[in-house]
Parts: structure tokens; C-alpha cells; sequence
């Protein structure tokens, strides 16, 4: 390995090229990313049907990719488009880009981790998960999610070769471990359950029964979804970190630069992912946006009139005053 690949990164946005086509990709993105995982916030804050632990994760993974869209992009996109900042004669801005990044992206997968470790207590234990998951202990993961993150990407001596490798496994491959294990036994535990299920549907047994199996679908379906969000997250970053690993430690191994910038768009585009994945799988999210679109519009007109309410008592007054 040499000393320029030492010193440089995967992730230098220099090294970029077709800028307008990038300009295009990112402009888009970041306006999904923002508006979209805003949506998702307020929808998880303000509608009912989301109101459970699971969505403290989402809006954590929600924050992530607004910070994403309102930071690492718009920086990513002014190098590529006006040349500026220098990330060669920036290295601070450089160096806080790339911190912002790692943090980012370590908080996204951890959020993902979580979420499957809570859909697993959910389906294993149904009848223990509101004593086992509360929301103290909700705060405290979301906490560590964020103070694990930071820790990675602050822990970056120069110079040290082996960081990349650090960064690859503490924030992709062994939380991807993780939740791996976690949704096979999920799915071990949905077979078991699938004809127990079947059965309570089929017979007229005791009622508790039959929302014990509806409670149990429910929290089927909502892994299911999740496990799509995973999915995507695994095909936008998993060639991140593959060619990450080749480009610093294959010493012959030589990497196009349009394969690194595919790369970057790719796991870029992952913030702007979710929004759309829960309103095209998730009947609750759809119905719960469709609630906040409602509220901001009875917002909007509330406020319209309450405005022309006070300047037609302002124009009377003074109407009276001239008289």
C-alpha cells in the first residue's frame, strides 16, 4: 500500500467525476432525504398509529438521514459542482465531513440493529415485551446508538492502516451479523407459529386466543417491512464497505473511479429510501402522512384566517380613527 492511499479515502469527493449527472442525483436525493425523513418524524411524533417503542428507532434512523441530507450531501455536492471547498487544501473541513459521514452511517445500521432486536422480543416473547421494552430502556439504546457512533468516528489517528478495517466491521459487517441472527429466529419463529395461527383462525376458540394470533400477525407484518429497510440499507452500503476494503488493502487491486462514485451515490441515496419503502408497505404510515398533510393544510388555513381576522379589525380601527 502507498502512502497516497494512506493519507487519502475512499470517500474523497475530488475524486468524483461526470459532476452534472451527480449534481441531478444529489439535488433530488437531498430533497427526498430531507422532506421525506421529516415526514416520518412528524408522523411518528404527531399520528397514533405509530405511537409504540419501534418508532423511537425510526425517528432516530429518520434523524440520521436528515443529517445526511442537510450536511454530507450539500458538502459532497458543492465539491462536485463549484470545486469548493479543496478537500486537499481543507483538511479540516475534510476531516469534519468525514466524521459526519462515519457517524451517519454507524447510527443508521445501529438503529437497524435495534429495530431488529425489538421485532425479535416482539415475536418471541408477545406476552412479556411491554414489561421487557420500555421506554427508559428505548432512551438508553438510542443514547448509546449515538455515543457508539461518535466513538468510531472520532477514534481516527492518522496514519493508522487499520482503521478502515475498524470502521468496516464495528459499523457494517458485524451489526449486518447481528441482525442476520436476529431475523432468522424471527423467521424460525413465524414457521412455529404459522400453524398454531391457522388453527385459531379455522376453530372457534376463546377470543384471547385469536388476538394473541392477530397480535402476532401484526408483529409479522411489521418485521417484514423493517427487513425490507434493512434490505435496502444492505445493497446501498455492502459494496460501500466491500470495495473499501479492497481499495485500502488490495495492493494490486486497482479501482475505477466511477465504481468509487457509484459507491458513494449509492449508499447517499439509501437516506432518501425509507420514506418511500413505509408508504408503499406500511398501511399505518401512509394513512398517519396522509394525518400530518391534513394538520399542516387546517395549519395553513387556520392561520390564513386568523390573519385576515386581524387585518380587517386593524383596517376598521383605523377606518373609526379617520372618522
Amino acid at each position: 500500500m502507498n502512502e497516497s492511499r494512506n493519507s487519502s479515502t475512499l470517500q474523497d469527493p475530488n475524486s468524483q467525476a461526470n459532476p452534472s449527472f451527480i449534481t441531478v442525483f444529489l439535488v433530488i436525493t437531498i430533497i427526498l432525504a430531507v422532506f421525506g425523513n421529516t415526514l416520518v418524524c412528524l408522523a411518528c411524533v404527531f399520528s397514533k398509529r405509530l405511537q409504540s417503542f419501534t418508532s423511537g428507532f425510526i425517528i432516530s434512523l429518520a434523524v440520521t438521514d436528515i443529517l445526511v441530507g442537510l450536511i454530507s450531501m450539500p458538502i459532497y455536492l458543492s465539491v462536485n459542482l463549484f470545486g469548493k471547498p479543496n478537500m486537499k487544501d481543507s483538511p479540516g473541513i475534510y476531516k469534519a465531513w468525514l466524521c459526519i459521514d462515519i457517524v451517519c452511517g454507524t447510527a443508521s445500521i445501529m438503529n437497524l440493529v435495534f429495530i431488529s432486536l425489538d421485532r425479535l422480543l416482539a415475536v418471541t416473547y408477545p406476552l412479556r415485551y411491554q414489561t421487557i421494552v420500555r421506554q427508559n430502556r428505548i432512551a438508553i439504546a438510542i443514547a448509546f446508538i449515538w455515543v457508539y457512533s461518535v466513538t468510531i468516528a472520532s477514534i481516527n489517528p492518522l496514519g493508522w492502516r487499520g482503521y478502515p478495517l475498524l470502521v468496516s466491521l464495528a459499523s457494517f459487517f458485524v451489526p449486518l451479523l447481528i441482525m442476520v441472527i436476529a431475523y432468522s429466529r424471527i423467521f424460525l419463529v413465524a414457521l412455529t407459529h404459522a400453524r398454531s395461527i391457522r388453527r385459531i383462525q379455522a376453530t372457534d376458540q376463546l377470543a384471547c386466543n385469536r388476538r394473541e394470533a392477530l397480535n402476532f400477525q401484526r408483529n409479522i407484518k411489521a418485521a417484514r417491512t423493517l427487513s425490507i429497510v434493512i434490505g435496502a440499507f444492505v445493497v446501498c452500503w455492502c459494496p460501500f464497505f466491500v470495495v473499501t476494503l479492497l481499495y485500502f488493502y488490495g495492493k494490486t487491486f486497482k479501482i475505477h473511479p466511477d465504481v468509487l462514485a457509484t459507491n458513494k451515490w449509492l449508499h447517499y441515496g439509501n437516506s432518501a429510501l425509507n420514506p418511500i419503502i413505509y408508504s408503499c408497505l406500511n398501511k399505518n404510515f401512509r394513512a398517519a402522512f396522509k394525518d400530518v398533510f391534513r394538520m399542516m393544510v387546517k395549519r395553513r388555513i387556520t392561520a390564513d384566517e386568523n390573519s385576515t381576522v386581524i387585518h380587517s379589525r386593524a383596517f376598521s380601527m383605523t377606518e373609526t380613527n379617520h372618522r
